[in-house]
Formats: structure tokens, C-alpha cells, sequence
């Protein structure tokens, strides 16, 4: 890895300060076993930590390094998700700072190159997870909703049909927010069957936007592969389960 720039050297200091904080809340690491991990001393650990110090861009760089296999999203997930059945609770994730953190540098990670300027997903649990993912891309966020907002006159709309309870669901999207110069990423937290996916796809046609990445926090099986299967994009998945993909 390059230093670079005096910006580039001083994200990097932040960066590995911001990994050891994640890996004292989320992992209840210790500072001993940080520094088992990292091979610094505990002292200079916790000033790191506190902000009393910043460390080198050198000493950065191998902070990072130590720390990013074990702060693995996939790896954190599979911690902290809980699954009841074909149910899986999402507290836990959409609420945590720290997981939060961790997705946007996943998603920066495989997206940065794209020149993304739009982050798509539908309301309501994917929001936190497309707000994370456009603060990273520097990029604006676009939610798709099941009814009119009150301010907008014209939308597109996307219909498909869920099957428990059976029933209709609609997306809107205003087309003030959505046109054909976007680049787009979308983000959903769960894909089952996949037509939440193609709703928004669809959308995205309708507005003559490019669909160039999707990110999927969790997919339980891959029938829903089908569904996006004419789409041109970069697909990442962060976790996949075996499960019922209806």
C-alpha cells in the first residue's frame, strides 16, 4: 500500500484507531489480546485507542492488517446474527454502530471504482445499511417506499408479489431523486426469493439508470440468482445461508 498524500496518510492513522475501538466493542477484546494480535505494547495500545496518540502511517498499516481478518463482516455476523428458523433478527446488525462501520468499508472496498452516484434500496430495514453505504461512496440515497410521498407527483413504481401473508406490494420511487445519468448501487439486508431486487432493477430501468453493483447483506439460498440473472452489475454477498428462499 501506498502513503500517498498527507490526507491520504492521515485517513489511514484514523482508520486503524477506528479498527481498534471497533475490536475492543464488538469483540470485547482486551488490550493484552490486542496486542498478542498486533504486536504492540498494551500502553501504546490504549493511547492509540483514547486519542492520546496517533500512530505512524507505518504502524497504521500493520494495525490494519492484523485486524482485518478478524473483523471480517462475514466473520462478525456469523457472531452476532441470530436465526429462528427461516427467521432472522436484525437488530442487532441495522442498530450497531460498529457493524455499520464495518459494512461501509466493505462497501468502499468493492465499490469505490464504479463512480456510483446513487444508493438504492427499499424501506424500511435496509435503510441504515444504504445510508452507511452512501456516506462511504460519497454518493447520494435514494429509498424506495410502499406508498406516495406527499411533496412528489411523479414516481416510478415497481409492483411483485410476496408470498406470506399473500399479497401486492408496490414501490415508489419519486423521479426527482432517480434519473438516467445515475450509476447505482442497491442495497437490501435479506434476499429470499429475490423480487424486491428486481423491483428495484425494474425501477432503475424505468428511470434509465445504470444498476453497476449490488450489495446483499445476508442471502438465504441462491434461487433468487434468477432474478438479476440479465444484470450487468458487480454482486456482493456478505453472508450466505442455507434457508428457504421463498
Amino acid at each position: 500500500m501506498q502513503l500517498g498524500t498527507r490526507l491520504s496518510r492521515a485517513s489511514l492513522q484514523f482508520e486503524a484507531v477506528e479498527l481498534l475501538n471497533i475490536a475492543r466493542n464488538l469483540l470485547k477484546l482486551s488490550y493484552r489480546e490486542l496486542s498478542e494480535i498486533t504486536g504492540f505494547q498494551e500502553s501504546v495500545l490504549c493511547r492509540y485507542a483514547n486519542g492520546d496518540l496517533l500512530p505512524s502511517p507505518e504502524t497504521a498499516m500493520t494495525i490494519i492488517s492484523k485486524l482485518e481478518p478478524i473483523l471480517s463482516l462475514e466473520n462478525v455476523l456469523k457472531k452476532v446474527i441470530r436465526v429462528y428458523e427461516s427467521f432472522i433478527d436484525f437488530n442487532k446488525i441495522i442498530t450497531d454502530s460498529d457493524i455499520l462501520k464495518l459494512y461501509a468499508r466493505r462497501v468502499k472496498y468493492l465499490f469505490s471504482d464504479l463512480s456510483i452516484t446513487k444508493v438504492l434500496t427499499a424501506a424500511t430495514d435496509g435503510v441504515p445499511l444504504a445510508v452507511s453505504a452512501a456516506l462511504a461512496l460519497n454518493a447520494d440515497l435514494a429509498i424506495a417506499k410502499q406508498y406516495r410521498d406527499v411533496f412528489e407527483d411523479d414516481f416510478y413504481e415497481s409492483t411483485y408479489i410476496v408470498e406470506s401473508p399473500p399479497r401486492k406490494v408496490t414501490l415508489y420511487v419519486p423521479k426527482s431523486i432517480l434519473g438516467k445519468n445515475d450509476r447505482v448501487l442497491i442495497v437490501d439486508d435479506i434476499v429470499r426469493s429475490g423480487r424486491t431486487i428486481e423491483a428495484l432493477v425494474n425501477i432503475c430501468r424505468q428511470a434509465e439508470a445504470q444498476v453497476v453493483g449490488i450489495s446483499i447483506l445476508i442471502a438465504l439460498g441462491s434461487s433468487w440468482l434468477k432474478k438479476i440473472s440479465n444484470v450487468n452489475a458487480k454482486v456482493d454477498v456478505v453472508l450466505s445461508l442455507q434457508g428457504n428462499s421463498q
